[in-house]
């Protein structure tokens, strides 16, 4: 170990008020990793219709984001190995330095087939930024002493999730859609930088010349590719009952036993069967999973339902979400903070569980012309509600693990979010336009509903005034039933928060208990 790292340990043992200027800079560079992670999840959203006509791809624009979502969920717990085996520094740069290049290359496509490549490789090094970033706080803050740290963490998650739709928007408005991925390599460019000079923590390897488990990799990535097309193709490209979706069904089971036994056979498993022993792990990783679902599939919504319903451009329609933001960013800071100082824990999943419950059942009393300050009232509930759980979760999680762990069960955890993300994203889209389906046959223009839905929410016009109030009505009662489906979600997240059982702090970042 050498001077400089030791000085790094021993002084974060001392809590981040102590923390040596270095330190607080590293910890500046893996929050910026993470934001561009997490942004990149959810900016492309708002771009895709400028794609599709750039490109003439409105079939295959979609997976410009799916590409993205199945190689961070899938890489996710890789990375989380790799950095326990190897060291999470050199890792997380080859992970930072993947990002940047794809970002690149992704705004210099000139196919949609080359842009959804690029974002295959983004979404590789995205998944790295993520669970190394969020694993590499805990490396350098000890839990007890992590409150403001694990807070700030909390926000960057909450803007990066929530603020994505908004940059997405003004940038594909005023200046062009490449600029979301171009954008990323002076910042990506800084993280490694910053990242590379400041980023010391002392690893010693567990085991030199143990063999990653790539059986058990490859088996993960299948099975997670498998359901995400399930949920993307189901209903839309195919029927559910078609041979297609049931094959991949049956292959998205087959591939998850498979791996499970995998993991039990491992000598180094990649997830490893026994942190489910764990009781705050088998809980607080579900738990996790299901805020995923709930939130990443429906909150792209509200902005479209301010724009259908209110007639708002995408980049207004995104700003309804600044207040949640917030919100969330203010909830989390202040649980953490307060987490820090008493130890104490368990009210602030569990009252977060509540009030996300709270925020989508006033959701589904939205009217196509509901007051904003009506729409606002569940909209701080989520925010709070996201602020509490979120990211304490991750910190609930790290906290029980053995150090030895601490990369896995993190990338565990983002790799749940993520996946609930990506399923819920796919399950409400199909839910929408299969109400829209049913609700809407009289105000398409020429009996296609989801021409109507894409005419108004996108800005492409077809639709005659006279009939936008039926399509404004038909998108409220198709809404209703996406944050009704999402609530089922959130109870089941309220139990297993109250179900997780309290652990005492550790009192430096190596601690096992």
């Amino acid at each position: 170990m050498t001077r400089s790292e030791t000085a790094t340990a021993v002084a974060t043992e001392k809590g981040p008020s102590r923390l040596p200027r270095r330190t607080k800079v590293a910890l500046s560079g893996l929050a910026m990793a993470l934001l561009l992670a997490v942004l990149d999840q959810t900016i492309v959203a708002t771009a895709l219709p400028a794609i599709a006509r750039e490109f003439h791809a409105t079939g295959s624009v979609s997976w410009v984001v799916t590409a993205y979502l199945i190689t961070t969920v899938a890489s996710a717990p890789i990375h989380g190995k790799l950095g326990d085996l190897y060291g999470r520094r050199r890792t997380f740069l080859a992970a930072v330095t993947i990002f940047v290049i794809a970002s690149a290359l992704a705004g210099a496509a000139n196919s949609v087939e080359m842009l959804i490549a690029m974002r295959a490789l983004q979404g590789l090094g995205g998944g790295g930024l993520m669970n190394l970033a969020t694993s590499g706080f805990a490396d350098l803050v000890p839990a007890s002493e992590r409150g403001k740290v694990q807070g700030y963490t909390g926000g960057v998650f909450a803007i990066g999730s929530m603020g994505g739709p908004l940059l997405g928007g003004l940038f594909a408005e005023h200046l062009s859609w490449r600029w979301i991925f171009y954008v990323n390599v002076p910042l990506g460019l800084l993280c490694l930088v910053v990242t590379y000079v400041t980023f010391r923590v002392p690893h010693t390897p567990r085991r030199p010349k143990a063999a990653i488990d790539y059986t058990g990799a490859a088996l993960l990535a299948a099975a997670v590719t498998a359901l995400l097309l399930v949920t993307v193709w189901g209903g839309t490209e195919y029927a559910w009952g078609s041979p297609q979706i049931l094959g991949l069904v049956a292959g998205a089971v087959v591939l998850g036993g498979l791996f499970w036994w995998q993991e039990r056979r491992a000598a180094d498993p990649v997830l490893p069967p026994r942190l489910f022993r764990n009781p705050v792990f088998a809980l607080g990783v579900p738990s996790s999973g299901l805020l995923g679902i709930a939130l990443f599939g429906t909150i792209v919504y509200v902005p479209q339902f301010v724009e259908v319903s209110r007639g708002a451009g995408p980049t207004v329609a995104g700003l309804v979400l600044v207040p949640t933001m917030g919100l969330a960013v203010g909830a989390g800071m202040a649980a953490a903070i307060r987490v820090g100082a008493t130890g104490r824990y368990r009210r602030f999943p569990i009252a977060g569980s509540l009030l996300v419950l709270a925020g989508f059942g006033g959701l589904t009393l939205l009217e196509p012309h509901t007051p904003l300050w009506q729409l606002f009232v569940p909209l701080a509930l989520l925010g709070v509600g996201v602020g509490l759980h979120m990211q304490l979760m991750v910190f609930i999680v790290q906290n029980a693990v053995p150090h030895a762990d601490l990369g896995t069960a993190t990338a565990a955890t983002m790799f749940f979010r993520a996946l609930g993300g990506a399923v819920g994203t796919a399950l409400f889209s199909t839910l929408l336009l299969r109400g829209l389906r049913d609700a809407l046959p009289a105000a398409a223009p020429g009996g296609d509903p989801d021409d109507a839905y894409n005419a108004i929410a996108h800005h492409t016009g077809g639709i005659a005034e006279s009939a936008r109030p039926a399509v404004a009505e038909a998108f409220a009662d198709s809404i209703h039933l996406v944050f009704a489906t999402a609530l089922p979600f959130a109870a089941l997240m309220l139990v297993l928060a109250w179900f997780i059982p309290a652990v005492p702090l550790r009192r430096t970042v190596r601690d096992d208990g």
